[in-house]
């Protein structure tokens, strides 16, 4: 009897507390983001930038659809240009709520399809490739407001099928560049570490639900 009573009485927090995180899910977010591309085989560190949203279909699991746009010098005899489009799932172990001045830490799986280039600066001569690759890592968002946060990402990217190779040797003390285009062997791949600012546009959910209540009204 002790537990029932005790049941009862709590089964009004419960709800509360299950109607805070279902207010969670459903954000649609915007953003925009700085990326960087580390850890190439070239040794070259790549710099560019590119957009996003995100849709927050549970609590604890957002997910982030995404564009970049990344180039990179070789050597300063050749240049790489790399686009990504794809996307990410995103889970929160700890805390999952959106709220000013607080940390929410993530971890990440995704793929994407991406397009690679790598021209000679000299004759123009170059390669490109069309493939896909998978990415997991971990990230961050800083709550700047309940509405905005500042994300920062860090994911490893392993690139399947075939990639452009861009090798710099020096032969009589000359520089020359090769670019070829090679199998994928192992777990190639390279570091992408993204600094994004995004802001939560609408609640998918309630905008749903707004329309039933309409609907049946």
């Amino acid at each position: 009897m002790n537990k029932l009573i005790l049941m009862v009485l709590l089964l009004p927090m419960i709800s509360k507390a299950q109607e805070h995180l279902d207010s969670e899910s459903g954000y649609f977010q915007l953003g925009m983001r700085n990326v960087v591309s580390t850890f190439n085989e070239d040794g070259a560190t790549g710099f560019g930038y590119g957009g996003q949203f995100r849709i927050r279909v549970l609590s604890r699991v957002n997910t982030d659809w995404y564009a970049d746009y990344i180039t990179t010098d070789i050597g300063g005899l050749a240049r790489r240009e790399d686009l990504h489009i794809g996307w990410s799932v995103l889970a929160y172990p700890f805390n999952c709520t959106t709220t000013k001045g607080k940390i929410t830490p993530y971890i990440l799986a995704g793929h994407c399809f991406d397009y690679s280039k790598a021209t000679k600066n000299d004759d123009g001569f170059s390669l490109d490739k069309l493939s896909s690759a998978v990415q997991g890592g971990i990230g961050m968002h800083y709550n700047i407001t309940d509405r905005t946060d500042i994300s920062l990402t860090a994911q490893y990217m392993m690139h399947l099928g075939k990639d452009i190779h861009a090798e710099v040797e020096e032969i009589d003390g000359l520089k020359e560049v090769h670019i070829e285009k090679n199998q994928v062997r192992g777990i190639e791949g390279h570091m992408l570490i993204n600094v994004s600012l995004n802001v939560r546009l609408f609640d998918m959910w309630d905008q749903h639900h707004k329309r039933k209540k309409t609907a049946e009204a």
